[in-house]
């Protein structure tokens, strides 16, 4: 007997996922990017309360999530590259 093929459900829960793929305006990349300084600010302020306070290190729960998080960054960061050089090059084409 054959394999049987998926079958997708439709439910309401798939209306709220993020499409893969969204257009980018240099306005919206600069939203992001003072996200990632709010929260670079934030870091830098824990780290200079770790130095000030003379703590060694602290066990902090979410170590992997951060991890990830900079990959995705990295990832996005070079596929949004490769979408700058083809949008040029698209464009020198026409």
């Amino acid at each position: 007997m054959g394999k049987k093929k998926a079958v997708k459900k439709v439910d309401a829960a798939s209306d709220d996922r993020i499409p893969r793929k969204e257009p980018y305006t240099s306005a919206r990349m600069g939203a992001v990017l003072e996200r990632i300084r709010e929260q670079a600010t934030r870091m830098s302020a824990l780290a200079r309360a770790l130095d000030d306070a003379k703590i060694d290190s602290i066990v902090v729960d979410g170590h992997a999530m951060l991890i990830r998080g900079l990959n995705q960054i990295e990832n996005f960061l070079d596929n949004a590259s490769r979408a700058v050089r083809e949008a040029k090059t698209a464009r020198e084409t026409l």
